[in-house]
């Protein structure tokens, strides 16, 4: 599965000549339904050879070679992506060659432009990045990875015990010292579940769900590290012995979603909050601005529209707008497929953060789930320091 170090890594590849395919593919649940995919992957293929047909011969040539890979590695391991969406990305000259199932649908489309299309992959990370899950008692701890509908069991950790705390003993002292006992060993087995966690956690980009009964999820989280504290998005009560993977998958993946939802509306009230200050904007050409001055903090795309637009070939600046040439430096201007996969890719390669709100209800105006900000913005930017606002 795609993480946040591979995106970065394909934002690495450009061809200033535009012969880099992207095509991104929902795989149906069923095999029943791959051949029509099938078809309709090449009907879509057939229309970017024909979109390129007044390409130079050497552009024409390498997107012929690209189609004609992604093409057949979609054929060769379909039924291994069964459920799932698939990013196929190909650029034979700088040889990439890469295919990634992703847990989220990326709706079927086929793109050609100087750089990989990432926005699809960004969305995915937030919507269904990896995550670990441990459940806990005082004696034992079960941890799993999920992947979208996949969880594997990583391992189990089993504490130190001690004998049943009903034989009393003289005048109940040693009920007392075995309690107290017991209590110790279960904070000792929490730590040791704790350092494993953390060791899991330092390997890669994933979050971190906890379940159990509630007593034993307060005594296990207040051991975490600060660190792994701020990497828990949810938790959820389960019985560990008589819980299935099932179980942990789903119940983990709702404590997930129920976190991420909240998350989501903290961000677009924070944006709220800055844009009264004069401290974010909304709108692809606002957005654009704080983009192109290197002002954007974070970008928040608030809709899965795709707005086409225009890069400079002179200076980089983005615009939404038709014109001859640049505004800003007179450059030529080259047609972009999408400006907000655009402005998500600056913002990444600036050091900046990404986020989506696109699945809030009442994210926007309507109160419908995908609705935007104002005036149906799709994307707002928490900026630096104060900009001055474009022309309307």
């Amino acid at each position: 599965m795609i993480d946040a170090r591979q995106v970065e890594r394909l934002l690495g590849y450009r061809d200033p000549d535009g012969a880099v395919l992207s095509l991104y593919v929902d795989v149906p649940a069923q095999p029943v339904a791959i051949r029509e995919m099938l078809v309709r992957v090449d009907n879509l293929l057939a229309e970017q050879a024909d979109a390129a047909r007044d390409a130079p011969h050497t552009v024409r040539r390498e997107l012929a070679e690209a189609r004609t890979w992604v093409r057949e590695a979609l054929a060769t391991h379909v039924r291994d992506w069964l459920g799932h969406g698939v990013a196929l990305l190909a650029a034979p000259s700088l040889g990439l060659h890469e295919a990634m199932p992703v847990s989220w649908p990326v709706h079927t489309r086929v793109v050609a432009d100087r750089r990989p299309y990432v926005r699809p992959l960004l969305s995915a990370l937030h919507h269904a990045r990896p995550y670990y899950v441990v459940v806990v008692e005082r004696r034992e701890a079960w941890i799993f990875r999920v992947d979208g509908e996949s969880i594997e069991s990583v391992s189990k950790l089993v504490g130190d015990g001690v004998r049943d705390s009903s034989h009393a003993g003289w005048a109940g002292y040693e009920e007392y010292n075995t309690r107290h006992r017991a209590a110790e060993l279960a904070r000792r087995h929490y730590r040791s579940t704790a350092a494993t966690v953390e060791k899991l956690l330092a390997a890669n980009g994933r979050d971190l769900v906890v379940g159990g009964h509630e007593v034993g999820i307060v005594e296990f989280v207040g051991q975490l590290p600060d660190a792994v504290r701020r990497r828990l998005v949810g938790t959820f009560v389960v019985d560990p012995h008589t819980m299935t993977a099932g179980d942990v998958r789903d119940l983990s993946a709702r404590a997930r979603d129920r976190r991420r939802r909240e998350h989501e509306l903290r961000v677009l009230a924070e944006v709220a909050d800055r844009e009264a200050n004069g401290l974010a904007v909304s709108g692809i050409e606002a957005c654009g601005q704080a983009v192109n001055r290197g002002q954007a903090a974070m970008l928040v795309v608030r809709d899965d529209a795709v707005v086409a637009g225009f890069d400079c070939e002179t200076c980089g600046e983005l615009t939404p707008k038709a014109a001859a040439t640049c505004p800003h430096c007179g450059g030529p201007l080259r047609p972009v497929y999408d400006l907000v996969d655009e402005l998500l890719a600056r913002v990444v390669q600036q050091g900046g953060q990404v986020e989506f709100a696109d699945q809030v209800s009442g994210a926007g105006g309507s109160g419908e789930p995908g609705s935007v900000g104002p005036a149906g913005e799709p994307v707002s930017a928490m900026v630096r320091s104060r900009l001055v606002r474009p022309d309307r």
